[in-house]
């Protein structure tokens, strides 16, 4: 028998993400831990067609993706590979997802944000059947005004007098309880809570059907684990803690009368993306120092450092959209257009941001009247919202408009599920987003987009398209001559 026979086959690795920067890191750390990784998908359906045809010994599975969710994809991921390890891998560090994912099928709950040497070492831990350290949960400040009692109780324990005769129901908030997937189902209100969705909502009904836009802002934060954001409810703006149990979600709303909730928003969920981004720069910042010469060639440096220029724009995009907003509030939005060649500031964004996903096709080669910083920032956002909440491929287009010989109209159009009929008229407002989406986003993108375009004389606006997918139609003034 040679040394060969007595060598033991590397371990293969399918990783689920949906980013493609942290693929790429998590990939140079497996193989150097002498693991190999035999498939790569970015979203949980790709990622179940791609075990079914790998048949892994390791999953690493990205809990918040497009398309279909980790905690959706476990369950079907578990029976296509019963013996494989799988390691659920998120940036929320979230106790109560964790142990979510593992009722239904993980064998291990790791955090994005710790280095990819400890990431590796808990890997080996999972396979191993070692025990890996609890995720501690973040800590969520409580208003005081809340039942200390009610909130502080043992998940999955209830109070105790269950049926509306504790304490809550003489609370001065409001308080619903669902269940843990969609669509939600009320198991309970407090009489506060009645008062603001005006009317009697039997067990068992759909959240969407008494208060759609916080089920629509719960699909996008239940995966933060124990968490706050601003939602809305009979047209009045509150303010939602979200407390998960066992069997529960818990949703503790206080209604908003000013600006407070406006920033409390834009902290909470711009935070939450710039993490990402953060996560992957501290990573190959990691790679690239703990490098042994001769470990990383010319390719995988460049791919590295490719890396990095995708997120550092992509946090220039988020500061960008956040001074816009900053200054549209205060009434200091400054427009400095000039006749700007339209088709190479398109090109220019696409080349820096998407060169292999969008295809560009221009029948109007006018210039418009526009800012050109302003011009590149409406761009990026439409492209973002079309890979963010779309699918490719996704077509440019730069054409006459049909309402009137002076404008030029710019079409992004992808081939993904469009935007729902009744999220239709809260597209363009600040921080919308669609009930029931997984994908990550401040909800600011298009209320930029859309505050710029008539800031500049022009407009923009949705339709759906031929193909069942959205089209974004930007429309400026052409420039004179």
């Amino acid at each position: 028998m040679t040394s060969a026979d007595n060598e033991v086959a590397p371990l293969r690795v399918v990783i689920i993400d949906d980013t493609e920067d942290l693929r790429e890191l998590l990939r140079l750390a497996l193989l150097r831990g002498g693991m190999s990784v035999v498939g790569e998908a970015g979203d949980g359906r790709a990622g179940i067609e791609t075990v079914a045809e790998c048949l892994p010994d390791i999953i690493l599975l990205d809990l918040s993706m497009p398309v279909m969710d980790g905690l959706q994809a476990l369950p079907h991921l578990r029976a296509l590979v019963p013996e494989a390890r799988i390691i659920v891998l998120s940036g929320f560090g979230a106790s109560q997802m964790a142990e979510r994912a593992l009722t239904i099928g993980a064998d291990g709950y790791l955090q994005k944000g710790a280095s990819l040497g400890r990431i590796l070492d808990q890997i080996r831990d999972v396979v191993d059947g070692r025990p890996v350290a609890p995720v501690v949960a973040p800590h969520v400040e409580v208003d005081p005004g809340l039942v200390e009692s009610t909130l502080t109780r043992i998940p999955g324990q209830r109070s105790a007098a269950a049926d509306g005769s504790d304490a809550l129901a003489l609370a001065p908030f409001a308080m619903i309880e669902v269940g843990c997937d969609p669509p939600y189902r009320v198991a309970r209100m407090n009489p506060a809570a009645r008062g603001l969705v005006d009317t009697e909502v039997p067990a068992g009904t759909p959240l969407a059907e008494c208060a759609a836009e916080i089920a629509a802002s719960l699909a996008t934060n239940r995966l933060r684990g124990d968490t706050e954001f601003e939602s809305g409810v009979g047209g009045k703006a509150v303010h939602v803690t979200l407390r998960h149990s066992d069997t529960s979600l818990f949703l503790y709303l206080r209604t908003i009368t000013d600006e407070v909730g406006m920033l409390r928003s834009a902290i909470a969920t711009t935070a939450h993306e710039i993490r990402g981004p953060v996560a992957v720069l501290c990573a190959v910042a990691e790679t690239i120092d703990e490098a042994e010469p001769g470990d990383l060639d010319e390719e995988q440096r460049d791919r590295l450092m490719a890396s990095v220029l995708r997120q550092a724009r992509m946090l220039d995009s988020l500061t960008a959209d956040l001074l816009t907003v900053a200054q549209i509030q205060r009434g200091i939005l400054r427009i400095d257009a000039r006749a700007i060649p339209t088709a190479s500031v398109v090109a220019g964004v696409i080349q820096d941001r998407y060169p292999d996903t969008v295809s560009v096709v221009v029948t109007d080669e006018r210039r418009v009247h526009a800012d050109p910083i302003r011009l590149e920032q409406m761009i990026g956002n439409l492209l973002s919202n079309a890979h963010k909440y779309g699918r490719p491929p996704v077509v440019l287009r730069i054409r006459p408009s049909e309402e009137h010989d002076t404008l030029v109209s710019i079409d992004v159009e992808d081939n993904g599920p469009g935007v729902p009929d009744d999220f239709r008229t809260q597209l363009f407002r600040e921080f919308s987003r669609a009930s029931g989406t997984t994908a990550a986003g401040t909800g600011l993108g298009l209320h930029v987009v859309h505050t710029l375009s008539r800031a500049h004389g022009g407009s923009v606006a949705y339709a759906p398209g031929s193909n069942g997918g959205a089209v974004f139609t930007l429309t400026l003034p052409a420039a004179a001559g």
